[in-house]
């Protein structure tokens, strides 16, 4: 209109001074008067073709914009709508009504054909190449594009799946997993990863960076979600065979359950007794009780069958009972190492032989019952919630129990066990358990170990080894681990935080780590309190730690803060994985706070992102680096 508003008026200018021309002409005499108004003439005859052929553009550029624009309006509406339409499809699959599955599944796929058919019109083609607006069009029309694969080819097999994965349909009687659905997956799972495949390569093309804000906002969502689909995708594919194996495809698996208590801490969580055993065969698990179990379990508890630290190096950083007693295996951060005295121990006492070792949490139990609902333990009144299954655990049972330290460790067996085996009777929403444990690891609680090689791979390349790296190839990992040293269950009380602050000039890093005890008052049960305060010279509400550490692969410690623990003779050095470690005697009195650090050299070599671990406690552990890590590491996060 605009357009159209500037050509009017220069219409009216040309009139104008056209006007003034005759009338200057008119006053004229002599021969060259009748030339120059043949010329004006001429040029008056020419002005209106040229005026109207502008105008004639100006409006065929109006249509084919109001065209262009009616066009967009539809595909918004038809992909507005196939969105509404969707939303429709999980509740009906649920309540098993097929027909209407069918019938909305056919309405969203007309809605993006034939969204689909407008972008890949010429118009649309046209207008991409328009400069400024041209990339906003093409984000669009490859969405656009992207969504039509994935509801005519990935749409068909997902709704399928979701049928297959009932949560009735997944139980198994008498407790475990239905694994025939899972079976069923397999095949189907490379023609639904080639559809995300396709669609990837489609919004692949889109620089977001280029594209307006309210188009970013409107299509950024569904580029994400096959951003994050399509890996995805991969990884299934890849270890679902041994997921299936892991779950008794084929053959019972054997496994050591290690229910580690933050009340008492251990480098990779807490003090874990023996932990329980699980079989699970095709799906179907149990756990055992036999006397096989039980000498399992007191010889861990009573120091009956040592297991060696392979190394004397490593060896220096713990106390020498490290090795005799199942409660103390823990304390190596390595988890590998923690699990294979696991496994020797089982096989010492039993001739036995366990297929894996399952670290986890009374936060993980607490995270899987909001998911799967509470469990009533037998003889007992309470029922274990997602609210209280922490607080029972790792409180609530020592005051219970007194200084009676073997039953209140009995009961926290007892009932971790039977959480557990409630968890993995089914019934409950498998993606919404999935979200759970994928936090369980994010927070460091979850830990998977396996005799067999592809199984442990599998643990590796998601992040559930619990490895101490020993080189910088895959990330630059830095940790502080902690292990109680005063035999108490004070640490239902602790709570922790990171950071890591780096130096360019010095090339160092430094990880600190702060502690506090929150312990309320002294007025609680022998059991709980520090049970090795008089012979430390600390009262028994305080907090005592062996606060371990690892320079950098290839790295070495500068300086530590403090530099000295708070006993002689107590801070230990030695090498872990091949990297220079040390562990200093830290005490933390009731209702304060301390921060201990540990500063390494950073070798060349230490460029991939950095990761962060530490020693999960009752509550999460905040992990801060600092802007001064990016130089270094510009990869970091």
């Amino acid at each position: 209109m605009l357009l159209l508003q500037q050509a009017y008026e220069q219409m009216h200018t040309e009139r104008s001074l056209s006007a003034a021309e005759d009338a200057e002409s008119d006053t004229g005499d002599g021969d060259g008067v009748n030339d120059a108004t043949s010329t004006r003439k001429r040029r008056r005859r020419r002005w209106p073709w040229i005026v109207l052929s502008i105008l004639v553009v100006l409006i065929l550029l109006a249509g084919v914009g109001l065209v262009f624009l009616l066009q967009a309006m539809q595909v918004r509406d038809d992909l507005q709508d196939a969105k509404a339409r969707i939303t429709e499809v999980v509740p009906l699959v649920k309540a098993g009504q097929t027909d209407a599955v069918a019938a909305t599944a056919s309405d969203v796929l007309e809605l993006t054909q034939n969204a689909d058919e407008i972008v890949d019109g010429p118009l649309w083609q046209i207008a991409a190449a328009v400069p400024f607006v041209g990339q906003n069009v093409a984000a669009v029309s490859e969405t656009t594009k992207a969504t039509h694969v994935l509801v005519r080819d990935a749409m068909p097999i997902a709704l399928e799946l979701l049928a297959t994965l009932d949560v009735e349909k997944l139980r198994v009687e008498g407790g475990g997993i239905n694994l025939q659905p899972f079976r069923d997956i397999q095949p189907k799972l490379p023609p639904i990863k080639a559809a995300f495949g396709e669609a990837k390569a489609h919004v692949d093309t889109i620089d977001r960076d280029a594209i307006l804000p309210f188009v970013d906002e409107n299509i950024g969502q569904l580029i994400d979600i096959i951003d994050q689909t399509t890996p995805l995708l991969t990884t299934v594919e890849k270890y679902l065979p041994d997921i299936l194996s892991i779950l008794g495809d084929g053959g019972e698996r054997t496994y050591a359950l290690l229910f580690q208590n933050n009340a008492e801490s251990r480098a990779t969580g807490g003090n874990p007794g023996a932990g329980a055993i699980m079989t699970i065969t095709d799906g179907k698990v149990e756990m055992r009780e036999d006397r096989e179990v039980l000498r399992y379990y007191m010889a861990g508890q009573k120091g009956y069958s040592p297991q060696e630290i392979e190394a004397e190096e490593k060896q220096n950083l713990f106390e020498p009972d490290t090795g005799r007693y199942s409660q103390n295996f823990t304390r190596l951060p390595h988890f590998p190492d923690a699990a294979s005295m696991f496994t020797g121990l089982w096989t010492d006492r039993t001739d036995g032989h366990l297929d894996g070792v399952i670290s986890l949490d009374p936060v993980v139990l607490s995270y899987m019952l909001s998911v799967a609902g509470p469990v009533q333990i037998e003889g007992e009144r309470e029922a274990v919630t997602a609210e209280n299954a922490v607080s029972l655990l790792l409180f609530d049972t020592y005051e219970r129990f007194g200084t009676d330290g073997l039953a209140s460790d009995e009961y926290f067996a007892k009932v971790s066990s039977a959480v557990f085996k409630h968890v993995m009777g089914g019934g409950w929403d498998p993606v919404a358990m999935l979200e759970q444990l994928q936090k369980s690891a994010e927070e460091q609680r979850l830990y998977l170990w396996f005799t067999n090689e592809s199984e442990q791979a599998m643990s590796i390349d998601l992040g559930l080894d619990g490895a101490v790296d020993a080189t910088n190839e895959d990330s630059t990992q830095l940790g502080i681990y902690l292990n109680d040293a005063s035999y108490s269950k004070l640490e239902y009380f602790l709570s922790t935080s990171m950071a890591v602050t780096c130096s360019a000039e010095n090339r160092t890093v430094t990880t600190s780590i702060t502690l506090n005890n929150a312990v309320p008052s002294a007025d609680l049960n022998g059991y709980t309190l520090n049970w090795r305060g008089n012979k430390l010279g600390v009262p028994r509400t305080t907090m005592v730690f062996d606060v371990l550490s690892m320079a950098l692969p290839g790295g070495q410690f500068v300086a530590t803060e403090p530099a000295k623990g708070d006993k002689n003779g107590w801070d230990r050095e030695g090498v872990y994985n091949g990297r220079a470690a040390k562990s200093l005697f830290i005490t933390v009195p009731m209702g304060e706070s301390r921060t201990v650090s540990f500063t390494s050299t950073v070798p060349e070599d230490a460029t991939p992102p950095l990761s962060v671990r530490y020693t999960p406690t009752v509550t999460q552990t905040p992990v801060t680096i600092d802007a001064s890590c990016g130089e270094m590491f510009p990869a970091g996060e």
